[in-house]
């Protein structure tokens, strides 16, 4: 049995949702969630199916978490974020030796790791470096995302090598939609459900017939507003692809909410939020203040002719994630963990606002290559889908409860497909001579 440690929906929380996607794939015999408190977190309007209320405990509370009953042979899992937990390691730790004073086998997975600061030697920031030297002595395994986390954290901890490994972040497969029809889901859900202003909700609905051109192209990206994931720079990329393609009509979107903190206080995001609104025109900018539920999420992406990742914190991303296993075309930043999917899965990434307009404007005038690099990303979506690695959280318990070492999992694919791409002709400094 492995005991989940995390958020659990419907708290709003994107661990939480992947969390439910990796248990989704496990049969129900085989886990239970720990979860939080639901006073302590910012909940949806989405409820926990009758079927899983046995299976997740919602007991957790700060500032003195304790576990519940559990036994001794159950694997605990904690799934850690420093959004989540906090930049304090009390709690955290504070579980990891109660679970070890009980005896049972811990596996933790780090959601949030840099590789490429200059903070540390090893390119992680000073808090991950503090936190890992305490956590490290008191887990039996440790999982980061990307090969970049996996580097620092072994760089930093070579005593510790044996316990680290790579668990790719899993793809949920969605049910492959035509692209206008999602659109016009959307804009439904947008104009006759969302809680949008009237004013906005007139605008979309006269602007609605200009999405459905054959030269319109939508860019664009949803979730929470943040700093780091800048969300601003949409609106200037849609420009510079404008400038590009003066014969298409560039329309960029972002909806999302303010992520509010555990304590319900609102997030430092107060003037993005500010400069958002200001940026909407309701004609060719669009912002909407508002969360989209899960069974939207999808079919919001889906109706993006590009998806757009333009993060300063670009760790990894569950969005990213979401995005690619609807089919979109998703481009982005070549920074960190969203760099290195961007590659992974053939997809191009760049460095400069400019170059990423570059990129859109080619594989627009080229939809043979838009194809090309689809298809290549859903084959890194079906190698990485939630299935697939939920068997790799299994055999992981299995290895553990034997005392066998562990594997390496899906650590250096990035190295070995970059191989692959070089002896083709793949170069990531510009897409004409990536895919050509």
């Amino acid at each position: 049995m492995i005991s989940f440690i995390s958020t659990f929906p419907p708290i709003i929380c994107g661990i939480g949702t992947y969390t439910k996607y990796i248990t989704d794939h496990i049969s129900k015999k085989h886990w239970r969630v720990i979860s939080f408190d639901l006073n302590n977190f910012p909940t949806s309007k989405e409820t926990l199916s009758p079927k899983l209320t046995s299976q997740v405990d919602y007991c957790l509370s700060f500032p003195y978490p304790s576990l519940p009953s559990i036994s001794k042979n159950d694997l605990l899992w904690l799934q850690h974020s420093f959004g989540m937990w906090g930049d304090v390691n009390d709690h955290f730790l504070s579980l990891l030796r109660e679970a070890k004073r009980r005896g049972n086998k811990v596996v933790a997975s780090f959601h949030t790791i840099h590789f490429e600061t200059e903070e540390t030697p090893c390119g992680m920031c000073r808090n991950e470096e503090q936190s890992l030297r305490e956590i490290l002595p008191l887990v039996d395994a440790l999982t980061v995302f990307t090969d970049g986390a996996h580097r620092a954290v072994m760089n930093a901890f070579p005593e510790f090598v044996h316990k680290i490994m790579v668990l790719r972040h899993g793809v949920h497969l969605y049910p492959k939609i035509d692209p206008l029809l999602a659109r016009k889901r959307v804009f439904s859900y947008l104009i006759n459900e969302a809680a949008i202003p009237p004013l906005q909700k007139k605008e979309l609905k006269i602007a609605e017939a200009l999405f459905y051109l054959k030269n319109s192209i939508l860019i664009g990206n949803y979730g929470f507003i943040t700093s780091d994931k800048d969300p601003l720079q949409l609106f200037e990329l849609g420009r510079l692809v404008q400038e590009r393609l003066p014969d298409h009509r560039v329309v960029t979107l972002f909806a999302g909410i303010i992520q509010r903190t555990n304590d319900g206080s609102p997030h430092k995001g107060i003037p993005i939020l500010e400069a958002l609104r200001s940026s909407h025109n309701g004609k060719y900018n669009f912002f909407f203040k508002v969360y989209v539920p899960e069974d939207i999420f999808p079919i919001a992406f889906r109706a993006l002719d590009f998806a757009v990742f333009w993060c300063h914190n670009a760790t990894q991303s569950g969005r990213l994630a979401h995005a690619q296993g609807t089919g979109v075309f998703i481009t982005g930043r070549d920074c960190e963990g969203i760099g290195e999917t961007l590659k992974l899965s053939g997809l191009p990434a760049a460095e400069s606002l400019s170059e990423l307009a570059e990129i859109i404007a080619e594989v627009v005038l080229e939809p043979g290559m838009k194809k090309e690099l689809e298809n290549q990303s859903w084959q890194y979506a079906q190698r990485y889908s939630f299935a697939m690695q939920a068997k790799k959280h299994l055999l992981i318990e299995k290895i553990l409860a034997r005392g066998m070492d562990l594997p390496p999992l899906d650590a250096g694919v990035a190295l070995q497909i970059r191989g692959k791409k070089s002896e083709r002709g793949y170069n990531s400094n510009h897409l004409g001579q990536n895919y050509h």
